[in-house]
């Protein structure tokens, strides 16, 4: 997976400057850039990034590219799936990553933003889960805040988890067909905790939320994501986090969901919520 970045711009001044001429501000898309219209499944995750941000802007404002067949954005040396260029409000994703929703709503976070960085507050703690953050952009955001003194460290099981999907009722005709499925995680104690996430492959990474769907116990889909930042392990009193996971309805021999009846869990590391059935439509 690729994560986005910054924008880009060239500032161009030179000799111009000096002379008392203004100077311009030149912006390069990536070569191959063409434009494109949002297609419905956008509108839905504008209203999320909204929502966590608590901020609220234009989306017809927004000017979409993409570079087809692109797994990165080219000539760009650390390979970004989007990028938000504050001239002229433009968007741009590397074609491999135009549906994939978290990386999308990160570069939609920028514009409501109107800035390039990635405050901690707005995409490690607001908005977390709902857009990707992960190296560039957690370094960008700054250290973690530190747990205080005496913290425990508790288990999974001492969270609340629960599952929902959203939007409600769920048909293929709305949003191109997409939702999500939210899992969230809440800290029912009235003092802090750490959580001590089961480890992954080197034992770096632990596993933080997870979904599960399914018609029955054997046919399931489902993944997880990782805890990149050590934030998401710290819950303060009664504190809750949430994360969205991006499906859609259609064929299942593309990785997608038949309309009808299933099964949802939620995880977070490896305590689950309780089951909630759900119907997928047309």
């Amino acid at each position: 997976m690729t994560f986005p970045g910054r924008r880009g711009a060239i500032t161009i001044c030179a000799l111009f400057c000096v002379l008392g001429v203004a100077c311009t501000e030149v912006l390069a898309l990536p070569p191959g850039s063409q434009s494109f219209d949002p297609p419905p499944e956008y509108r839905l995750w504008w209203s999320m990034t909204e929502a966590c941000s608590g901020l609220r802007g234009s989306f017809a404002d927004i000017d979409w590219y993409v570079v087809p067949g692109a797994a990165v954005i080219p000539a760009d040396s650390r390979e970004l799936g989007g990028e938000w260029f504050e001239q002229g409000n433009r968007i741009v994703l590397a074609g491999a990553d135009q549906f994939e929703g978290s990386l999308v709503r990160h570069e939609m976070l920028h514009t409501l933003l109107r800035a390039s960085g990635h405050p901690r507050f707005e995409f490690l703690e607001r908005c977390a889960g709902v857009v990707v953050c992960a190296d560039e952009c957690i370094r960008d955001a700054g250290p973690p805040p530190t747990p205080p003194a005496g913290t425990p460290l508790v288990s999974p099981s001492a969270i609340d988890v629960s599952v929902e999907i959203l939007p409600a009722p769920t048909r293929a005709s709305d949003f191109g067909g997409y939702f999500t499925c939210v899992v969230t995680a809440h800290n029912p104690a009235n003092h802090a905790v750490v959580v001590q996430l089961p480890s992954y492959g080197n034992g770096k990474l632990g596993v933080a939320f997870e979904y599960e769907i399914g018609t029955d116990s054997i046919n399931k889909v489902g993944t997880w994501d990782f805890a990149y930042d050590s934030e998401e392990k710290f819950f303060g009193p009664g504190e809750t986090k949430q994360e969205p996971f991006d499906l859609v309805i259609g064929d299942p021999l593309q990785g997608r969901l038949a309309p009808g009846q299933y099964v949802a869990r939620g995880y977070f590391g490896d305590h689950r919520s309780a089951p909630i059935s759900f119907t997928l439509s047309q």
